[in-house]
């Protein structure tokens, strides 16, 4: 594998074009808010993933039990698969109002189409994904390129176009812009904000506002652990995955920084929508050109790079829960693959719990008040799962220190500290919630769901742990061993520290 495939398959994993709109309301000061996460979280989570997936096989579930033992392994394994379930309603929510475009615009953030939505989608895309990995990676692979490098590039020709042809400009383009006025009270920025969703966006003023502002973009660049294994199969992984790491960087910020910038020159910040900003940025852009007739197609491609979105994270965390239940470590019921081989309950499992999310949207009126909720409570799970690979890396690097690595980090307790403190910060900061005069809950009862959301999310796998039975396994533990192994062995015997 050379060292540009590996970048673009990071970029095919990380990149996505659903969360431009909430950026595009800063205008140009969406490129700091873009830059800052990807110094001080993408860049530490990149490299250091990267020396865990070079050195130890199993992905985070591997990196967790190398490190901790084997209930922090399940505990990783089931956080990664809850998170990916609150995940999928968020894509398809995006894909939802996408689709409003073609049916019927008004449509857009009705919350009981929207839910209907998610569900039916859904449940398609478990029936294929049903039918195996290989339909999965065809599919993926080209509803990803069709549905979201195609559209970001649409939307810059767009904005050039538009500028070219001296449209104004809904957001300032000077120098100071740059710079969001996201430190002072009553910036412009937040007030657009409570103008386009009174429910959600009217958040906070003053230093507060501006560090949630920033840490909330943090997870636009999650990800990158997907792919750390894939960095053993490069020639010469300590001069190649700097090469890869840094071009990643650079095309996803293309991706994400151009079309936001133009979003924000045609769809003013207070008429700006969370799940349908892109279409109608597209709307704008065609309504003024005379080619309405493209505002459908672009619509369609959008739904199917979030469905391309969701085939991608459908499989994998489902497969590991197979695994891991085969182990020993979940009930057999979590076991039964059909004859495809696929983990036929869990990938139910999994519909049933996307299903009971996206059934959120039949009882809060403000449908971005839903969404921001289950991002929320994504986003949370999310960097639990980070927090513990920087501990992990740390640990590791000291338990096992003789061990040759495919890939070692440079400063790795440095870009570790850096990484886990980014992640505490976001996550601490999720619990505040917005100031919402549409939003159905208190604060104290927005602290009170998504604690009890994550508390819920975290006592099966200990349970289970703590419950499990012989009958339970299906290989043996040498097996369950080998798929958390090392990948090479120590050369040199290490004289004990202790």
């Amino acid at each position: 594998m050379s060292w540009i495939l590996l970048a673009l398959m990071t970029v095919a994993a990380v990149a996505s074009i659903r969360a431009l709109p909430g950026m595009a309301l800063y205008g140009l000061g969406a490129v700091m808010l873009y830059l800052l996460p990807a110094l001080l979280f993408f860049l530490p989570a990149a490299l250091v993933t990267t020396e865990l997936g070079t050195t130890w096989s199993g992905g985070v579930y591997g990196w967790c039990r190398q490190a901790f033992g084997e209930p922090f392994g399940i505990f990783a394994s089931w956080f990664g698969w809850i998170q990916v379930c609150t995940l999928l309603p968020i894509i398809l929510a995006f894909a939802a109002d996408s689709l409003a475009f073609v049916i019927n615009p008004a449509l857009a953030g009705n919350g009981v189409y929207t839910g209907v939505v998610i569900i039916g989608l859904y449940w398609l895309v478990t029936l294929v994904a049903l039918r195996g990995v290989k339909q999965l990676a065809r599919l993926s692979s080209l509803f990803m390129l069709a549905g979201t490098l195609f559209p970001a590039l649409v939307l810059v020709v767009l904005g050039a176009i538009w500028l070219a042809q001296g449209h104004p400009s809904q957001a300032p383009l000077t120098w100071s812009a740059l710079l969001p006025d996201i430190f002072g009270s009553g910036s412009q920025t937040l007030s657009g904000h409570a103008k386009t969703h009174p429910g959600v966006w009217h958040l906070f003023t003053g230093a507060i506002a501006g560090i949630v502002l920033i840490l909330n973009n943090f997870l636009a660049y999650s990800g990158i652990e997907m792919n750390a294994l894939y960095a053993s199969n490069l020639p010469n992984p300590q001069r190649d995955m700097p090469r890869a790491i840094g071009l990643a960087i650079g095309l996803i910020l293309l991706i994400f920084i151009p079309p936001t910038l133009a979003i924000a020159v045609v769809v003013p910040a207070d008429a700006t929508s969370l799940t349908a900003g892109v279409m109608q940025a597209y709307s704008q852009f065609f309504h003024a050109f005379g080619w309405d007739a493209a505002i459908d197609v672009m619509a369609l491609l959008l739904v199917f790079g979030a469905l391309g979105g969701v085939l991608i994270w459908s499989a994998g965390p489902a497969e590991e829960m197979l695994f891991v239940g085969k182990a020993g470590l979940l009930p057999r019921w979590w076991q039964v693959t059909n004859p495809a081989g696929m983990p036929r309950h869990v990938l139910l499992a999994q519909a049933g719990m996307v299903t009971a999310l996206a059934s959120l949207y039949f009882f809060i009126p403000d449908v971005s008040a839903a969404f921001w909720m289950l991002s929320t409570l994504s986003a949370q799970i999310y960097l639990v799962l980070y927090v513990m690979m920087f501990v992990a890396a740390i640990r590791l690097r000291r338990l096992q220190p003789d061990l040759p690595r495919g890939y070692r980090a440079p400063c790795l307790h440095a870009l570790s500290v850096i990484g886990m403190l980014s992640s505490l910060a976001a996550f601490a900061i999720g619990f505040v919630p917005p100031r919402a005069e549409s939003m159905p809950l208190s604060g104290l009862a927005y602290f009170g769901l998504l604690a009890g959301g994550l508390v819920l999310a975290a006592l099966p796998p200990f349970l289970f742990y703590r419950w499990r039975r012989p009958e339970w396994e299906e290989i043996t533990p040498a097996e369950a061993e080998a798929y958390s192994a090392p990948l090479t062995r120590p050369t040199t015997p290490h004289p004990s520290t202790s």
